[in-house]
């Protein structure tokens, strides 16, 4: 499959894009945590579907292109079974959906998969790869997966929210945890967009 480039601030203007399906002033508001199912679901259309992908649980989600059928697997059988999708469904590791304590991860998998159709749907709709894949330990050297993490981190930590929020919160220790409770998303997550915006080093 061919790889496009795509440069930082065109995938930051994507995002800036989805977050004006909310609210045309959204990057304006007060730092919160961005409704990530609402818009997958409601203002974009597309559909979140929940089963055990694999058994060992490193695939996190998978962003389905085409119509067709995938594998999943299936606990009952202790063996994969092949299931039909429909395009634009997003199917998340059901384990991840049900641990709260990874609720910041789970919300980074539907973003990051949304990540891949917003920027890679051209590239695989048609060409019977029914989807792209977040493996948890995957290299994310692979241009399209550095793609789809940099658009989930850009849609879930809007720059102009992140850099109120951190300069509100400059006084206290620790402010990567309390802004990733605001966002609702991982600390080591905030802690990489902040040093992405130069906020910490």
């Amino acid at each position: 499959m061919g790889q496009i480039f795509i440069q930082k601030s065109s995938l930051d203007c994507i995002a800036r894009n989805v977050l004006r399906t909310l609210d045309c002033n959204y990057m304006n508001l007060n730092p919160q945590a961005v409704p990530i199912e609402q818009i997958i679901e409601d203002k974009l259309g597309l559909s979140i579907d929940y089963m055990r992908l694999t058994e060992s649980c490193d695939e996190l989600g998978r962003m389905i292109f085409d119509n067709g059928y995938t594998t999943r697997f299936c606990s009952e059988k202790n063996d994969y079974e092949i299931v039909k999708v429909r395009a634009g469904t997003i199917l998340i590791e059901s384990l991840l959906a049900n641990d709260k304590k990874q609720y910041g991860r789970f919300r980074f998998t539907l973003a990051h998969e949304l990540g891949h159709w917003l920027l890679h749907k051209k590239l695989y709709t048609g060409t019977r790869t029914a989807a792209t894949t977040y493996i948890t330990d995957k290299n994310n050297d692979d241009s399209e997966e550095w793609q789809a993490n940099y658009i989930a981190k850009a849609i879930l930590m809007p720059v102009g929210q992140v850099k109120r929020g951190f300069h509100q919160l400059r006084k206290y220790n620790d402010n990567a945890k309390r802004l990733a409770d605001i966002f609702e998303v991982s600390k080591q997550a905030m802690e990489i967009r902040l040093t992405e915006l130069g906020l910490i080093y």
